[in-house]
């Protein structure tokens, strides 16, 4: 162990480094605290300082005091010299930060057991250090996971599109590097176009894996055992009922008491030539229905049991008719269940009003009016849930992204 000697006494520096020098340590001296300094800054192997309490210049408790209060990206261990015997002299010497007392005159076998001592804390702390650089590597490289996990998420997302005569377009922000929302929208055949949005319980990467794998399976529209169409050749493209959706997910996945991971849902098929909506709801805030021309919003869904809760629920089917123009704005709770600095939720009936003042303007205006909106109630863009809406419009095929 490299030992630091700060002591102003000549000849009682000289005995103190020969003994510690015979206990088979390297010796690094100084006369006073700012020469101790100086070598502790241009000597990293010091681990150890044997300090002298009364000394001109900076004294033993100032240099602790340096010490301590010193960048040095390593441990110091201190022990304090000293011929003050009162308990206050204790008391001020642990204050700033001194690890051991040694008396003087120095009785040598009592500094051997203190430096064995002083010599075990600080390996304890090397082998601290090493454990912490090793597990901040780690974390390090489970970061540049979740960035790329986060870049995955991103391109799984559906772009902004219009499907037929349906403009569709979306906010996604997850909590987290990965969120446990989704959503998705596909053409089932030339007449009808499936949408959805989930989410699963929980955050992180259990939530988000799981996301993963419920997107990909639903947006298999095409492959031979998708389960948003019927199966037969002769049914090819034939739309299955949205309560049938959610009841095949729930069947395939069930939670158990290790897993925890159910998940609320809104699945919707819209017959893009009539406006004809079928709606089914598992446990998802309602779906707010914007009816501009009607000077209306109202509520679709009736909440139902979350997915994967229960093995033999049921779910309802729910019909509307949209006339162009109108909207469908699906969220996940993390937008109404909000809170600002003083504890007080978003609420629907605020989502309600921001909607009913932007909802002549053009979809992607809306939408950004929301988000500008909920920063300013949070106060942040930092929040404790994922902030996911997906939105869409009937009309007669003329994108509202850049139109109305």
């Amino acid at each position: 162990m490299d030992v630091l000697i700060v002591e102003d006494v000549h000849g009682q520096r000289r005995l103190l480094s020969a003994v510690v020098r015979k206990l088979g340590h390297k010796v690094h001296e100084a006369q006073d605290g700012l020469e101790a300094l100086s070598l502790l800054a241009a000597e990293p192997t010091i681990r150890l300082v044997i300090s002298d309490w009364m000394m001109p210049g900076l004294d033993g408790i100032g240099l602790c005091e340096a010490i301590r209060a010193g960048d040095f990206d390593r441990y110091i261990y201190f022990i304090l010299l000293t011929g003050k015997t009162e308990r206050s002299a204790t008391v001020q010497g642990l204050s700033v930060g001194a690890d051991d007392f040694l008396n003087k005159p120095v009785d040598f076998q009592e500094l051997e057991v203190r430096l064995k001592a002083g010599c075990r804390v600080v390996e304890l702390e090397q082998t601290l250090d090493q454990k912490n650089s090793e597990l901040q590597q780690t974390l390090d490289m489970l970061e540049d996971d979740l960035e790329s996990a986060a870049l995955t998420q991103q391109s799984l997302l559906a772009e902004p599109a219009t499907i037929q005569n349906i403009v569709f377009d979306w906010h996604f922000k997850p909590s987290k590097i990965l969120g446990g929302d989704m959503f998705g929208y596909h053409a089932i055949d030339d007449e009808n176009v499936m949408f959805y949005q989930l989410d699963v319980a929980g955050h992180g990467i259990r939530s988000a894996l799981f996301s993963f794998a419920l997107n990909n399976l639903l947006k298999d529209v095409d492959g031979a055992s998708s389960i948003v169409r019927e199966e037969g050749r002769e049914l090819s493209g034939t739309p299955v009922s949205p309560e049938q959706v959610i009841s095949r997910l729930n069947k395939r996945f069930q939670t158990t008491a290790d897993s925890m991971l159910y998940f609320t849902m809104s699945y919707g098929v819209i017959h893009t030539p009539t406006g004809r909506v079928r709606l089914c709801h598992a446990g998802h805030p309602p779906i707010l229905w914007l009816r501009p021309k009607d000077d209306t919003i109202g509520e679709l869904g009736d909440a139902g049991v979350p997915v994967g809760m229960v093995t033999n629920a049921s779910w309802c089917c729910q019909q509307i008719q949209l006339k162009p123009g109108d909207r469908l704005f699906l969220y996940s709770d993390g937008i109404t269940e909000c809170e600002n600095g003083q504890q007080q939720m978003f609420g629907e009936q605020r989502l309600k009003d921001i909607l009913k003042d932007a909802w002549q303007l053009p979809m992607t205006t809306m939408i950004g009016q929301v988000w500008n909106d909920l920063c300013q109630w949070r106060g942040s863009e930092n929040f404790d849930d994922d902030m996911t809406y997906l939105v869409m419009e009937y009309g007669d095929g003329v994108s509202g992204r850049s139109g109305g």
